[in-house]
C-alpha cells in the first residue's frame, strides 16, 4: 500500500488521527459525530466540513464506510503506524534528501530533548544493535 499512498493535507490528518485513536481505544462504531464529539477541538469546523473530509479519505482509500441503519461508520484501512512510516520516509527524502543521519543529527542536538528523551534513544539504538 505505501507505494500508492499520499501525504494528507493537514485537516484530513486531523480527521483521520482521530479515526485512528478511536478505532485503537476499541470504538467499534466511529462517526462523525462520534469523532467530533470526542475530539473538541475538531468543533472549529462544521459537520458538513468533517463530512467532506471523511469522503475525501474514504476516496483515498484510508477509511472504509459502511451503513449501519441511518449512520456512516469509519473504519481505517491504513494504520497509524503504516502512515508514520511512509510520512516518515517522505519526510526524510524531501527535506533531509535522504540524509538520514543528518536528521538523526538534528533529533540528537534539539535542545528541547531531555536528558531522559537521550537516555531512552541510546536505549533504543543499544536495543537494535543488539537484535542486528
Amino acid at each position: 500500500m505505501e507505494d500508492t499512498m499520499i501525504k494528507l493535507p493537514a485537516s484530513e490528518l486531523e480527521i483521520m488521527q482521530a479515526i485512528w485513536t478511536l478505532d485503537e481505544e476499541g470504538e467499534k462504531f466511529i462517526s462523525a459525530s462520534l469523532v467530533m464529539k470526542r475530539f473538541p477541538a475538531l468543533n472549529r469546523l462544521k459537520l458538513t466540513t468533517v463530512l467532506t473530509l471523511i469522503t475525501r479519505l474514504q476516496t483515498k482509500g484510508f477509511i472504509r464506510t459502511d451503513k449501519l441503519g441511518r449512520s456512516n461508520c469509519y473504519t481505517p484501512l491504513i494504520s497509524s503506524a503504516e502512515y508514520r512510516k511512509f510520512a516518515y520516509g517522505d519526510f526524510v527524502e524531501k527535506v533531509y534528501r535522504n540524509d538520514r543521519l543528518d536528521l538523526f543529527s538534528a533529533l540528537v542536538n534539539d535542545e528541547a530533548l531531555t536528558k531522559e528523551d537521550l537516555e531512552e534513544i541510546k536505549a533504543m539504538i543499544e536495543k537494535t544493535e543488539n537484535e542486528r
